[in-house]
């Protein structure tokens, strides 16, 4: 569906919010906390590209979008902030929901790396709004990275807390979740790292995985990465994968027979068991017995540059 942008705002030195309004000049549908919507951007030179966008604040007549703008990124964010006029239309999808809000009877932990601040303020919001109580953790690098932040100035039933780790550091993860009590839900959004972090403090504080919830963003390859020549054992399948190029998107673009769900490594639903090769994992889903046994190959790696999968 066609979008106007009806006005931008900068927050910082490399986030602008875009608020949209359907082109028919019809009311923007309703939308639940965690939700995102798919932008079709288009550059002047003509590449195309597709991202996903956090829906900001509370739904209203208009939808809200915070984007970062990515250097080393593929190149939407660029074309976004670089292009992108208000005035302009941009097609964007229904709003999707992958990330869904569970509202916990007796603590609500919201923890915000960088941008991923965006779907925390709508369940901060959310919960609130029901009389929810909740801890909103939000962590930036510095301080004019920490936006947002008027959006949650009102509400009544909650805290913020802030840390910006130039000038002070990483936080106590441990000290920040505590243990796990029942009744207790967390729910995290940020770069690949810091939500492995949490993956790892809440395990080893008690927490029920059904009870921690991820959203991830942000790159999952690595300088270091070595081409890998995949071995798909059950359909006797050689796939050279080259650093860049996930194990999935190789598996899918040769003809596999795959299963996947969000792409992200947040679900578990591409999980395959390893055969042969040592495992670089950088999923926030698995257990620690199934990292043992398998991957997840829409996010993960291997060290070596030989990898056979039970597929």
């Amino acid at each position: 569906m066609c979008y106007l942008i009806q006005t931008i705002i900068q927050h910082g030195p490399a986030v602008k919010e875009f608020r949209l309004v359907p082109a028919d000049g019809s009311r923007a549908p309703a939308w639940q906390p965690g939700a995102h919507v798919e932008l079709d951007i288009q550059s002047r030179s003509g590449a195309r590209y597709r991202h996903a966008y956090s829906l900001v604040g509370v739904p209203s007549g208009q939808l809200r979008i915070a984007v970062q703008r990515e250097v080393s990124g593929k190149g939407g964010s660029r074309v976004l902030h670089d292009e992108y006029q208000a005035g302009m239309g941009i097609d964007l999808s229904e709003p999707l929901n992958s990330f869904h809000m569970h509202v916990g009877t007796a603590r609500n932990v919201l923890i915000a790396g960088g941008i991923g601040i965006t779907p925390m303020v709508s369940m901060a919001l959310a919960m609130d709004a029901a009389g929810a109580g909740f801890e909103l953790h939000y962590v930036a690098r510095d301080a004019g990275r920490l936006i947002l932040l008027d959006d949650l100035a009102a509400v009544a039933g909650g805290s913020v807390a802030t840390y910006v780790t130039n000038s002070a550091g990483r936080p106590d993860l441990h000290e920040m979740i505590g243990a796990y009590s029942e009744g207790s839900e967390l729910h995290a959004c940020g770069p690949a790292p810091l939500l492995e972090a949490i993956r790892q403090a809440t395990a080893e504080q008690g927490w029920p995985m059904a009870h921690v919830h991820f959203e991830s963003f942000g790159a999952r390859s690595a300088a270091e990465d070595r081409p890998v020549r995949l071995y798909l054992r059950q359909s006797d399948q050689r796939i050279d994968v080259a650093p860049g190029t996930s194990l999935l998107d190789a598996m899918i673009a040769a003809d596999a027979f795959v299963a996947y769900y969000c792409k992200r490594g947040e679900c578990g639903n591409c999980f395959a068991n390893v055969v042969k090769g040592q495992p670089l994992h950088r999923d926030v889903c698995l257990t620690t017995e199934q990292r043992s046994q398998g991957i997840t190959t829409c996010v993960s790696w291997t060290i070596g540059g030989e990898l056979e999968l039970d597929l």
